[in-house]
């Protein structure tokens, strides 16, 4: 049977070989125009995921103290009920906003949370929007009113890989062996990144930027075209809108300062606006290691300013702008409509990340501060599918104090995660493989079917149903799982059964809009100033803001990333993705090793602050990171150990505040954190 894998972000075809019925084999499908047959490590260990003797499969409620992980099981009616009459509680008591609901990155059911959650009348929605896709997204549109992807079947003469290893990672649709295919047609690739990725040692140029100064970057190339000419003079007169005082705002950031506050070569910098600037067609991939530091928004919007002074929008071959098919997706099926006004006002956080609450979104550190203080008002319940916040969210302590002065606490999962194991009602999810959904990216559409059944586990699309029912909200849900997807898909009259036998629909691409009816923006033009940004109290432009004075007990900057096997923070209890890493690591320079006295192999504590609790790590030495970098491994806890504190010790969110967050987006300094290095406590295991 194809399908299309959700062990990523991706959506690689994939096919699943079934005996009598049974999955026996998967592997990729090299009809698939998206994925072209590739296949990660990730999309082979789904089967481990379907089989997996650790996934729960019934629903459980707590018995002993929070954390303890003691818990019994009971029928999915009594947990239903028991949340749906907490929630109804509590909403009598202290309003909607009192819920929030809770997500991990979009297994395409990221519509149906939001759509509960206005249904509700609370806009209190968390996730990782604002370390993630959010950051991007939300530039693209306050500077062209819409998102883009980069076309790499238009055949780009150069790709701009910014904080991105699309080769190992795949984003919506996007699929890495896109840029490789187009790098063997030719695509010359500069990369920008801390690290010297494989990719990276392949490209035409590589930038080791300084972890979180990459907006400095931009703003800096920004004025190099702008110096040499080297802007689409035609564009940039047709179709934007404060030229001359983006002129005027960067010379602040000539070459020489740049390369002081990135540690790159002012020849180095100079060589790569070239390369990209007077390229044919060129696109820029910006990944989410630009999103993780205070300048997150400002570096994607400096970005998106780079590319449309150089012409390269919604060109061939360069960052084409999304049109969705008119299907009922994730622009509709939300319902923003059933969220009174007076209640989206009151979205914790609201106030002061302007930017990340226009998206609906909230952003843990606002959210957890306003469940410990209790201020704006009380935050009682939450509801969360698909995250293990407590290793993937910002500041692991005060996480687990907000988690710990909840009344109902509930976790939809499908392994027993240390957030699992802090929650009051559990309730078994099934994997990609379990459930009939409709995939939509930018691409195409497409309709993964299920195929199996793991013990009493349901889809979260089927949780929210009889959630929604039990609290009154039938008339905005459908009857069933089915009805609901025939009526996503009546904007393009099929239903659910057609569409399953078709199984994909490619969206085809269009060049330059813009040309019948403008920008998605007010004025119809590319906003290089924005008067709306200034409206709300921010900066009309870009501007990187400086990291705090340098501390002689944290010598080194720390960058982080996942190892391409795992996806965030899961996988880690699957033997295909773990066998071949069973530590979390950190990458250190040989020069570093040498001042610090490591070895590779042995274990060392980073630490963020003089006395706290460390963050255990595996030393690997390599040359791949600059001698004050260090690159650790994130999204890390080991699923065998007995208590969370085991659990956790690596997880480099024990170094992470809220102290530097992103004034637009809430954006936490996740990567760019100043660290030490020091050997383990004697009495630490």
């Amino acid at each position: 049977m194809k399908s299309v894998c959700r062990m990523c972000h991706g959506g690689c075809g994939a096919i699943v070989e079934l005996v009598d019925g049974v999955p026996t084999d998967i592997h990729g499908d090299p009809d698939n125009p998206t994925s072209e047959g590739y296949f990660c490590i990730k999309g082979k260990a789904s089967l481990d995921l379907l089989r997996s003797p650790d996934r729960l499969t019934t629903p459980l409620v707590r018995t002993g103290p929070r954390g303890s992980g003691t818990f019994e099981p009971v029928s999915w009616e009594a947990a239903l009920d028991r949340i749906a009459g907490e929630l109804a509680a509590t909403i009598g008591r202290h309003g909607p906003e009192s819920v929030v609901l809770g997500q991990g990155t979009d297994r395409n059911y990221q519509e149906w949370v939001f759509r509960l959650a206005n249904a509700i009348g609370t806009p209190n929605v968390v996730g990782p929007a604002h370390v993630c896709f959010y950051p991007r997204v939300m530039a693209s549109i306050m500077t062209y009113g819409a998102f883009t992807f980069c076309d790499y079947d238009g055949d780009p003469e150069v790709v701009l890989l910014w904080g991105s290893n699309k080769p190992s990672t795949h984003s919506d649709g996007v699929i890495g062996v896109k840029l490789l295919r187009a790098m063997e047609r030719g695509s010359r690739v500069v990369t920008v990144d801390p690290r010297r990725t494989q990719t990276a040692a392949r490209s035409a140029l590589h930038l080791p930027v300084q972890p979180g100064t990459d907006c400095a970057l931009a703003l800096g190339m920004i004025k190099i075209v702008i110096d040499e000419g080297w802007y689409d003079h035609d564009f940039v007169a047709a179709h934007t809108s404060g030229f001359a005082e983006l002129t005027e705002h960067v010379k602040a950031y000539d070459t020489e300062r740049v390369a002081r506050i990135t540690g790159l070569t002012p020849g180095l910098i100079h060589e790569a606006t070239r390369t990209y600037a007077l390229a044919s067609r060129a696109c820029i991939e910006a990944g989410t290691g630009l999103s993780q530091n205070e300048n997150s928004f400002d570096t994607h919007r400096a970005i998106a300013i780079l590319a449309a002074i150089c012409g390269n929008i919604d060109a061939p071959g360069g960052d084409v702008i999304w049109q969705p098919m008119p299907i009922e997706g994730r622009r509709a099926f939300p319902r923003p409509d059933l969220l009174p006004e007076e209640q989206a006002k009151k979205r914790i956080g609201g106030d002061k990340h302007k930017i990340l609450s226009m998206s609906g979104w909230v952003a843990p550190g606002d959210l957890h501060e306003a469940i410990v203080t209790g201020v704006p008002y009380p935050v009682t319940s939450m509801v969360i599918f698909g995250s293990n916040i407590l290793a993937s969210h910002e500041n692991t302590e005060l996480v687990r104090e907000a988690i710990g002065k909840l009344d109902l606490l509930v976790v939809c999962d499908l392994f027993m995660t240390p957030t699992a194991r802090h929650a009051d009602v559990i309730l078994p999810t099934s994997s990609w493989l379990e459930r009939d959904q409709i995939v939509e990216f930018n691409s195409y559409i497409a309709a993964r079917q299920k195929i199996a059944t793991v013990g009493d586990c349901r889809s979260d699309e089927e949780i929210i149903l009889e959630l929604a029912a039990r609290l009154g909200l039938e008339r905005h849900f459908f009857p069933s799982l089915e009805a609901a997807l025939d009526a996503k898909l009546a904007g393009i009259d099929l239903t659910w059964e057609q569409f399953t036998k078709i199984g994909y629909i490619r969206n085809e691409k269009r060049y330059r809009k813009y040309r019948d009816g403008g920008f998605g923006t007010r004025s119809g033009r590319v906003n290089l100033m924005n008067n709306g940004l200034r409206a709300m109290g921010y900066e009309p432009f870009p501007v990187f803001r400086c990291p705090p004075e340098a501390d002689p007990a944290l010598p080194y900057v720390m960058t982080s990333a996942h190892p391409r096997q795992f996806y965030n923070t899961e996988f880690h209890q699957l033997p295909t993705t773990a066998r071949s890493q069973t530590t979390a690591r950190v990458t250190v320079h040989p020069d570093t090793a040498r001042r610090e006295g490591l070895t590779d192999g042995e274990e060392v504590d980073l630490f963020s602050r003089a006395g706290a609790r460390g963050v255990r790590m595996t030393v690997k030495i390599s040359d791949s990171v600059a001698p004050n970098v260090v690159m650790a491994d994130a999204g890390w806890w080991y699923p065998g150990e007995p208590s969370t504190d085991e659990q956790l010790r690596s997880s480099v969110n024990l170094l992470t505040t809220n102290d530097r967050s992103d004034v637009h987006m809430g954006s936490a300094t996740m990567r760019g954190v100043a660290v030490g290095i020091r050997r383990p406590e004697p009495d630490r295991g």
